[in-house]
């Protein structure tokens, strides 16, 4: 009966960590489309996309900062915004595989995205290929564009 006990206990331990994992993996896929809404300066995707993104990371600093930008009445304002948002995904993706951490240093923030392909959401269609990969989970590459 204590056996039972015992992994009846890890396994609920491992199954809320796996529930946590897969909430983070939801919320980074959320930010993502923000991410390439910006990238295509479609501030109305963007702002769809940050409902659903600030919906599904509710009570974080991250769906406060989505809220914010889900109000923005430019482009430039919702790149602001998401900045800060950036700042908390950079976070949630550590470490994580299928994730890379991108720079830009002519805006000086960073970004996340599934892919290698840059696509700048602080610069937009402008300059879509600016920035580098700054780490991965799987690999440490450097893109071109502007600054590579």
């Amino acid at each position: 009966m204590k056996n039972i006990l015992t992994l009846s206990a890890i396994a609920a331990a491992f199954l809320g960590w796996a529930g946590m994992a897969h909430a983070q993996d939801t919320v980074l896929d959320n930010y993502t489309a923000v991410s390439t809404a910006l990238a295509q300066d479609n501030l109305s995707a963007a702002k769809s996309a940050a409902t659903t993104l600030a919906e599904g990371a509710k009570g974080t600093a991250l769906a406060e900062h989505a809220s914010a930008l889900v109000k923005s009445d430019s482009l430039a304002t919702a790149r602001e915004h998401f900045k800060a948002i950036s700042e908390e995904a950079v976070k949630l993706a550590d470490g994580k595989a299928g994730y890379y951490v991108f720079t830009c240093p002519m805006v000086k923030a960073e970004w996340v995205q599934k892919t290698k392909e840059v696509q700048n959401p602080y610069m937009g269609k402008e300059m879509l290929g600016c920035g580098s990969i700054k780490s991965s989970s799987s690999a440490s590459v450097k893109m071109g564009g502007c600054c590579g």
